[in-house]
């Protein structure tokens, strides 16, 4: 049954079920993606974000632990949607860590 869930369901199935936040490049990594399938990832995250909150009525949703600078500590809080910043604003660093996600 499970090889013929959606991508999204999978990635759905998967942060309901970690006790842990996520990163894009872990759940590529658990659901046996290539690295350079994160885009297709992170676009999933944003609907799924909506689907959760429908679903569960409002009980369920998307938690996103934020991006972090590993050189200043810069945290970004602004983010329209889910991806791993370039550098960072405010030391131009480009050790970033990046979002970890988790249905809760």
């Amino acid at each position: 049954m499970e090889e013929f869930s959606t991508l999204r369901e999978k990635i759905m199935k998967l942060l309901s079920e970690t006790k842990e936040p996520l990163s894009v490049d872990e759940i590529c990594c658990i659901l046996n993606l290539p690295l350079s399938e994160r885009d297709r990832v992170y676009e999933s995250l944003i609907h799924i974000a909506k689907t959760i909150r429908r679903q569960s009525k409002g009980k369920k949703q998307l938690l996103m632990v934020p991006p972090q600078c590993r050189n200043c500590g810069f945290i970004f809080k602004n983010l329209n949607k889910p991806k791993k910043p370039s550098k960072c604003p405010k030391c131009k660093s480009q050790r970033i860590d990046p979002p970890k996600f988790i249905i809760k």
